[in-house]
């Protein structure tokens, strides 16, 4: 495992990315990282802005994906690359009658600068291939393929 809560599979077109944590929390904190650095060089990234992203979904990997759609687009669109997470997941009524979770996040990162940065590759899209949380032992492990 790497330090950081997260490694780069082999895969030969897209970036399969395999993160770690002691609880849910963590392991979605190290998946956005483990995206981000697919990008950009997440340890040059200053902490400027720090903004509030909620995301939710029936299942855990939906909630998954959609937290690193959010996550992507602040990049993609806001011309935002996120560097820090506080992650609180917690599970509540979607609707009247479907029970699913809930994430909200504090996040804090800088406008995008391609030089300082380490600009490395684009990220067009995640997908829901490969994608898995299981819980093994006493920790969580989380794969996710993104299209570069």
């Amino acid at each position: 495992m790497d330090s950081g809560g997260y490694e780069y599979l082999e895969h030969s077109t897209d970036a399969f990315v395999q993160a770690y944590g002691s609880d849910l929390d963590d392991l979605f904190e190290n998946c956005a990282k483990g995206m981000v650095n697919i990008m950009f060089d997440i340890e040059k990234v200053e902490i400027c802005q720090s903004m509030t992203i909620t995301a939710n979904g029936e299942e855990l990997e939906n909630l998954l994906y959609d937290w690193l759609e959010k996550v992507l687009l602040k990049i993609l669109v806001d011309q935002i690359v996120l560097s820090r997470f506080s992650i609180e997941i917690s599970e509540r009524y979607l609707n009247a009658d479907k029970k699913g979770y809930f994430l909200k996040a504090y996040v804090g990162g800088e406008k995008v600068n391609y030089d300082k940065h380490n600009y490395k590759i684009e990220i067009k899209a995640v997908t829901y291939h490969e994608l898995k949380i299981q819980r093994i032992d006493t920790k969580f492990v989380a794969t996710f393929l993104v299209d570069l």
